[in-house]
């Protein structure tokens, strides 16, 4: 019988050649797209090297000293009591406004004032990307680069094409080394296989020498401080930036929870610490507030700005469940009236086919059935397109660093979730049409 349906599917599918090219084009482009915003979020949110374990990493990458400034105001009443004057008095206070400075933290803040989080097992501390111009036989690089401790090795699994990150000794010493990317290796030495033979070279910037002691794997999610070109201790950073005692300054901090769950609770640490932190000039500033942030949080503050990185999180994603709702539900809806279309041209076949003793649920099953064909060859050439598109993205860095992947397990999920919109579709329109009365049917095919 499936056979026969199947053969049926096909034959009815080539009769109304523009319905099935609407149909087969609303199901492919938008498997197309799911597959697309699926590999964007595998790559950007999945449990990916070097980010493995952003689902326990907490941020302290924003703070924000202020301070309110009030006005006060008299106010004086005045009114005849027994000939005489009285006056009455009013003295109050309205806020004027607040000035207020927010940067990334100083190492000061960060190392020397806030220290070791508890429900934190491990902690890093580096700068926020720094750019310099290379020349290298006559041609300019500009190298992006990161300043870190050792600890960011730690927490961030990068794969080590060659070589190795520098230990606590390299960064206590001050020594001149640097981890660099495959493709600055690519770049400055021309080394594009054998990554080894860059250990050892020296490349000079920022007016030093800095000898190469790992080659990184390519990066594939846009975070910054994991897709910078080098990778240098941060001890090597000048002494003014590292002695300041200022509060403000080019750091970020990076806490690793022992559970996601615990992830709260560090935030709620890091904040109760600023609040109780003397500030170095009161006269200027009064209050200190930390903003630490979850990954999520502040991948969704960089798109959706909010002072509260939580309400960033929930705005972003309020934002896009509504645009995919409306992308599935736009098509759904049009696949619909289009199988009702579709579906009461054949009323008369539905009629003979009563009058023949064919049951309801048959006659059901025969149109989501055809449904079923139409969705599958639509997932066919949406995944033929995804593939190509995806391969375009990553050829032209369309995303920069971004670089997204074909994934079955996305593929099949994608399918399965437009099979369940196509079934949807069909099976509203099916139904209405399988409890047609036999008289009605083969009246000029009529509902």
């Amino acid at each position: 019988m499936l056979k026969n349906y199947f053969t049926l599917a096909l034959k009815v599918l080539g009769r109304r050649k523009f319905f099935t090219f609407i149909s087969l084009f609303g199901i492919s482009f938008t498997l197309m797209i799911l597959m697309l915003v699926a590999a964007f979020w595998e790559t950007e949110f999945g449990k990916n090297p070097p980010l493995s374990n952003k689902d326990k990493i907490v941020y302290g990458m924003r703070c924000e000293m202020w301070k309110e400034h009030y006005d006060t105001i008299t106010k004086i009443d005045t009114q005849m009591i027994d000939k005489l004057m009285v006056f009455d008095t009013t003295i109050t206070t309205e806020t004027k406004g607040k000035s207020q400075s927010m940067s990334s933290p100083s190492l000061h803040l960060l190392r020397d004032k806030i220290g070791d989080v508890p429900f934190a097992v491990n902690r890093t501390i580096y700068s926020s990307r720094n750019t310099y111009d290379i020349f290298n036989k006559g041609k300019k690089l500009t190298f992006s680069t990161v300043y870190t401790d050792p600890q960011f090795w730690e927490i961030y699994d990068f794969k080590f094409l060659a070589g190795k990150p520098y230990y606590q000794s390299q960064f206590d010493n001050q020594e001149q080394v640097a981890v660099i990317s495959r493709k600055a290796c690519s770049e400055y030495f021309g080394i594009s296989d054998n990554y080894q033979n860059a250990i050892g070279q020296t490349l000079p910037m920022d007016g030093k020498s800095w000898t190469i002691i790992g080659v990184l794997a390519e990066v594939d999610v846009s975070a910054g401080s994991v897709n910078s070109d080098v990778f240098i201790p941060y001890t090597n950073m000048p002494s003014y930036v590292l002695e300041s005692k200022d509060f403000m300054g080019p750091f970020i901090a990076i806490y690793l929870a022992d559970s996601p769950a615990n992830r709260a609770k560090i935030k709620s640490e890091l904040i109760a610490k600023s609040k109780v932190i003397p500030l170095p000039d009161p006269d200027m500033f009064e209050h200190l507030d930390l903003k630490p942030m979850t990954y999520h949080e502040q991948y969704a503050r960089h798109l959706i700005y909010d002072e509260s990185p939580e309400r960033s999180l929930k705005l972003a994603l309020s934002s896009f469940l509504v645009v995919m709702l409306l992308f599935f539900l736009l098509p759904t809806l049009n696949l619909i009236n289009l199988n009702v279309s579709r579906i009461m041209e054949r009323s008369s076949e539905i009629g003979v086919r009563k009058a023949f003793g064919a049951h309801s649920g048959n006659i059901l099953f025969q149109f989501v059935f055809e449904n079923i064909i139409l969705t599958v060859i639509g997932g066919i050439i949406g995944f033929v397109l995804a593939y190509w598109l995806i391969d375009i993205i990553n050829t032209t860095q369309f995303l920069e660093n971004t670089k997204l992947s074909f994934s079955l397990p996305v593929f099949i999920s994608s399918l399965l979730i437009i099979l369940f919109f196509g079934i949807l579709s069909g099976i509203i329109p099916a139904w209405r049409m399988s409890k047609l009365q036999i008289a009605k049917a083969l009246n000029v095919n009529q509902l």
